[in-house]
């Protein structure tokens, strides 16, 4: 009787046991089935937030990335209506007819080339397509100046993550925006490269956009980051002696390498058959703006415009016309208010630009041993011009910046109806504690920020064009009151408080214009005109377009070595320039090396200096994608 009772006690711990054994493995299969839905989740997080970053890639792509691809798309458009001197107030650049073409070579480009999010945003086997959709391609503007367009589009961005997909659909419309592009917006823009006679070698960087009507020139491996393009269906590419190409000499390829000896690096493409950019000969628009007439007026519409008269000059100058207008300085107005820029009649011995560092812009004018101040204070909104006896008259508004378009009125222009013999910012305060070795050493002076010995020709809020109809000589350097490139660094900005504009796009900018000579450094040849100094710095665009001419230095083979010329902007010339001699293995012997640095400010034509050129043709210039709807699933 006794083993029943223990047979019955096994038997309730038996029965225990398994109750327990199904509670646990209830609750194990609880929370594995919660661990594995946790694990889920976090992957369909992920796999959202990486769609999210994909449809985040498609608005960059639309708004930056594609522009270089939509600018060789529409190129043949822009070329055509050129060559048929349509009217683009009233005729579409893009034909009608091929509207609905165009979209679809707007959708077959976006998914060709940014159909992908970039690998290196994403984990292994990780992947974000994006698929493009584009309709309903329109015109909605035309003017004489610039056009706009539509086109409707959708972007699904599909995330593969661990498994795990979502999708995320944008829709919405891209605004398309062409016009003629400023001269500024190149690094570098030249008639004739001269290829046949020389090089662009290995060691040449260009970091902005480039262009040669004729004969671009190359030999090794020059670096070329961003467009290049010619008018020409090819380039000048050299070979020589060891350097692996059969043969010697230049010759012609319509390509873009000569292998093994020639392979440019062209980061974005080297375009043949661009549109030939006339370089300007006239400075009449200059001169109009100076005066605040309207700069492009042109009532005979033969696309350049009309040439200031003598009635026209006397009435902006002195109220009443006719009258003969004699050499001097004159801040344009009616009076009271500035109505226009600065107007000079006969030469300049001397142009200085000074940046008091206090909001105002100070302008020194000599002619014939006289001097003539302009004082620009901005935030008095006010200009006061004191004449070489002494006597100040003070008015209302500024001369700087672009006038209205189409309109005339106060406008940071100066024109000088004759030659610049020197111009220069306020000159250094002491010797530069850099550059005394050769360009390239341990000691060569930064490019940015420049020394602090270099004081600013250009004051924060000054926006100028300084053009001359004769030759301008530059015997100093030109910078402005703050470094676009270093407003990023907090510890330049606090040694430049003003420069500190909250992310604000600084709106400081130089142009310079020779209308029919050479913009020169000088090597001193008057008490008005000294010598250049070693290491300039030349900030800005320089242009000189008429035929041979470009951006000289005065006795380049003769002057001794002065290091380096150090151009931030562009250079628009209608021939290259010799600005130095160098040993055969690179060493300086006189004048200048040159070097080139692209101020971004100036792409697209989204900033450039008051009425300076622009092209004949049109190019895209901004694309705003504007979203209307989205959705996730």
């Amino acid at each position: 009787m006794r083993g029943k009772p223990r047979g019955f006690a096994m038997v309730l711990a038996l029965a225990v046991m398994a109750i327990l054994i199904g509670v646990i493995a209830a609750l194990a299969v609880s929370t594995v089935g919660e661990l594995r839905q946790t694990r889920t989740s976090i992957q369909l997080l992920s796999a959202r937030a990486a769609a999210e970053a994909g449809e985040t890639y498609a608005r960059y792509v639309l708004a930056e990335a594609a522009q270089p691809d939509f600018r060789n798309l529409f190129l043949p458009y822009a070329t055509a209506f050129l060559a048929a001197g349509g009217d683009p107030a009233s005729e579409w650049v893009i034909p009608e007819d091929d509207w609905d073409d165009v979209a679809t070579q707007l959708e077959n480009l976006l998914n060709a080339n940014f159909g992908e999010l970039p690998a290196d945003a994403l984990g292994v086997d990780d992947t974000v397509t994006l698929a493009y959709r584009v309709r309903g391609f329109r015109g909605v503007v035309r003017t004489s100046t610039a056009q706009t367009y539509l086109a409707d589009y959708t972007v699904v961005a599909t995330a593969e993550v661990q498994g795990a997909r979502r999708r995320v659909e944008d829709r919405g419309y891209l605004q398309i925006q062409i016009g003629r592009p400023s001269l500024s917006q190149w690094l570098f823009l030249v008639d004739d490269a001269g290829g046949w006679s020389g090089f662009f070698p290995t060691g040449t960087v260009f970091n902005g956009p480039v262009h040669a009507n004729n004969n671009w020139g190359f030999w090794g491996q020059p670096l070329f980051t961003d467009v290049a393009s010619t008018a020409a269906d090819g380039a000048v590419f050299w070979s020589l002696s060891g350097d692996g190409c059969p043969g010697w000499g230049p010759v012609w390829i319509q390509g873009d390498s000569r292998l093994p000896c020639t392979v440019p690096i062209f980061q974005k493409g080297f375009v043949r058959n661009a549109p030939v950019i006339p370089l300007p000969t006239s400075a009449v628009s200059q001169e109009r703006a100076a005066l605040g007439l309207d700069p492009i007026q042109d009532t005979d519409h033969d696309g350049d415009p009309d040439p200031v008269t003598n009635d026209e000059r006397c009435q902006a100058l002195f109220g009443t016309a006719p009258c003969t207008v004699p050499e001097g300085v004159y801040l344009v107005n009616d009076g009271s208010q500035v109505t226009g820029g600065i107007y000079v009649e006969g030469d300049l011995d001397r142009l200085t630009l000074e940046a008091s560092g206090d909001g105002k812009q100070i302008y020194r004018l000599v002619q014939n041993g006289a001097t003539w101040t302009i004082e620009v204070d901005y935030a008095a909104n006010a200009t006061t011009i004191t004449d070489p006896l002494g006597n100040a008259a003070t008015y209302a508004g500024v001369p700087n910046g672009p006038a209205p378009l189409g309109a005339g009125g106060p406008t940071g222009q100066i024109y000088v109806n004759g030659a610049i013999e020197a111009m220069a910012g306020p000159g250094r305060s002491g010797p530069l504690p850099c550059g005394t070795d050769y360009p390239g050493s341990a000691d060569d002076c930064p490019d940015h920020p420049p020394p602090d010995a270099i004081r600013p020709a250009l004051s924060l809020e000054t926006q100028l064009n300084v053009t001359a109809r004769d030759e301008i000589g530059i015997v100093g350097d030109l910078i402005y009151e703050c470094d676009p490139t270093m407003l990023g660094d907090a510890g330049y900005l606090s040694a430049h408080p003003r420069c500190d504009l909250g992310g604000d796009r600084l709106p400081t900018v130089l142009g310079v214009m020779s209308e029919t000579r050479d913009v020169v450094l000088r090597d001193g040849v008057s008490a008005y005109v000294d010598r250049a100094p070693d290491n300039v710095y030349l900030w800005g665009s320089y242009l000189a377009g008429t035929s041979n001419r470009g951006l000289a230095v005065e006795n380049y083979n003769t002057r001794g070595p002065q290091g380096k010329m150090r151009l931030f902007g562009g250079l628009i010339q209608s021939a290259d320039q010799l600005r130095g001699t160098i040993t055969s293995s690179g060493n300086l012997v006189s004048g200048y090396i040159e070097t080139y640095d692209y101020d971004v400010r100036f792409a697209n034509s989204a900033l450039a200096p008051p009425n300076f050129p622009t092209a004949r043709f049109f190019d895209v210039q901004k694309l705003i994608p504007v979203p209307l709807s989205y959705k996730e699933y």
